[in-house]
C-alpha cells in the first residue's frame, strides 16, 4: 500500500516537474508607456497568448524603455535580449529596408485596410520574409496610426498651395514633400507642438486624431486638414525566431492567429478614435477641411522622387524594391476592396 502510494506521489511530482519545465518565460520590450489605445490592445494581445497557451507561456512586460530603448529593440530581439518587442523601422533602417516600404508616401488613407495590407505583405512576400528570416526574427503584428493630417493654429490648409510660407512640423519624408510646395519644415518634437502652435513658432503640425487628443492640440488650433494621403506604418511586434521556433506548434499557431487579429483590432480602434476626435473638433468650432483629388494627385507627383530613391537604394542592396512597392500598392487596393471601412 505504501509502495503504491509512493509511486503515485512520485508520478505526481514528475508530472508537476514536467509542467514547470515546459513553461516558457518570454520578455516583451516596448519603448512607450503602458497607457493609451495601442498599449491597451498590446497588453490584451500578450494576455491572450498566455491564456491560449494554457500556462505554457508567461510573458514578462517591460514598458517605457525599461529593458531596451526604442533604437535598440530590434537588435535586442534579434540577439535575444528581449524575446519580442515593439519595433519601429525608422529606428533600424539598415536592418529593415524592405519593411520600410510601409513608410513610403503612397496612397494609404484608411487605417484597417492599410494595416492589413502591410501585414499580408510582411507574412507572404518573399523579399520581406527573407529580410526577417536572415536576421533571426519573426514578424507578428502591425500597428496603425492612420493617414497623416495637419492641425493649424490659423487658417486651414485647403490644398497643397497653402503650404507656401507655412512653418510646419512634419516627420519622415513628408517634410521634404511639403517643402516642394513652399512649406518650411521644422523638426520640433511632438511634446513641444502645443507650445509651438500657441506661440507661433510653427503654423501647423503633422498629427492624427488620437494624437491631437492626447496632446490637447485642439486647445491651440483653429483648423484641421484631413489630407488622407500616406501614412507612417512600419511599426509592429517582432519576436526572436529561435524562441518562436522552440514553442510548441499549437502555441506558434496561436501567436500567428492573434497577430493578424490584433493588427485589425488596433487599426479599427485607431480609426474609431481618429473619427471621434475629428467630429469633436468640428463640434467645438474648429474648421475641418479635406484635400481635393487634384491636390492628392499633386502630392503623389511630389512623392515620386522619394519612392524612386527607395527603389535605387534597393538596387544597390540587391533588392527588387520596385516589385515590393508595386506589391504593396496592389495589397492596399485589395484590402480596400475587401474591407469597407
Amino acid at each position: 500500500m505504501r509502495y503504491g502510494l509512493m509511486l503515485v506521489m512520485v508520478a505526481g511530482l514528475s508530472a508537476a516537474a514536467t509542467s514547470v519545465s515546459a513553461q516558457t518565460l518570454l520578455r516583451f520590450a516596448d519603448y512607450s508607456a503602458n497607457r493609451g489605445i495601442r498599449a491597451k490592445f498590446v497588453q490584451e494581445f500578450l494576455s491572450r497568448i498566455e491564456e491560449g497557451s494554457e500556462g505554457r507561456i508567461q510573458i514578462e512586460q517591460h514598458w517605457g524603455g525599461s529593458l531596451l530603448p526604442a533604437t535598440e529593440i530590434f537588435e535586442g530581439v534579434k540577439n535575444d535580449v528581449a524575446s519580442l518587442g515593439t519595433v519601429t523601422a525608422g529606428y533600424s533602417p539598415e536592418n529593415l529596408f524592405a519593411y520600410r516600404v510601409g513608410d513610403l508616401p503612397v496612397r494609404n488613407p484608411k487605417e484597417v485596410p492599410g494595416a492589413l495590407a502591410l501585414y499580408e505583405l510582411a507574412t507572404t512576400n518573399p523579399i520581406m520574409k527573407e529580410e526577417f528570416d536572415s536576421q533571426g526574427v519573426v514578424y507578428l503584428l502591425n500597428y496603425s496610426v492612420g493617414p497623416i493630417q495637419m492641425i493649424c493654429a490659423g487658417e486651414p490648409l485647403r490644398g497643397v498651395d497653402d503650404f507656401n510660407g507655412r512653418k510646419v512640423r512634419a516627420t519622415s519624408d513628408y517634410g521634404k514633400i511639403y517643402a516642394t510646395f513652399g512649406a518650411i519644415p521644422t523638426s520640433i518634437p511632438l511634446p513641444e507642438a502645443y507650445q509651438a502652435l500657441d506661440t507661433g513658432v510653427i503654423d501647423c503640425s503633422q498629427a492624427y486624431g488620437y494624437v491631437v487628443e492626447a496632446y490637447k492640440l485642439d486647445e491651440v488650433a483653429k483648423s484641421f486638414t484631413e489630407i488622407n494621403g500616406g501614412t507612417i506604418q512600419s511599426n509592429g511586434i517582432f519576436m526572436n525566431k529561435a524562441e518562436f521556433d522552440a514553442l510548441e506548434p499549437k502555441d506558434r499557431q496561436l501567436i500567428v492567429s492573434l497577430g493578424r487579429e490584433y493588427t485589425q483590432k488596433i487599426a479599427q480602434a485607431i480609426h474609431d478614435r481618429n473619427a471621434a476626435v475629428t467630429k469633436k473638433m468640428a463640434d467645438k468650432g474648429i474648421k475641418v477641411v479635406q484635400f481635393s483629388e487634384e491636390d492628392l494627385a499633386r502630392l503623389d507627383e511630389a512623392s515620386k522622387p522619394i519612392i524612386d530613391e527607395y527603389v535605387s537604394e534597393g538596387t544597390a542592396r540587391g533588392v527588387d524594391a520596385a516589385s515590393l512597392v508595386a506589391a504593396f500598392r496592389r495589397e492596399i487596393a485589395t484590402q480596400n476592396k475587401a474591407y469597407k471601412q
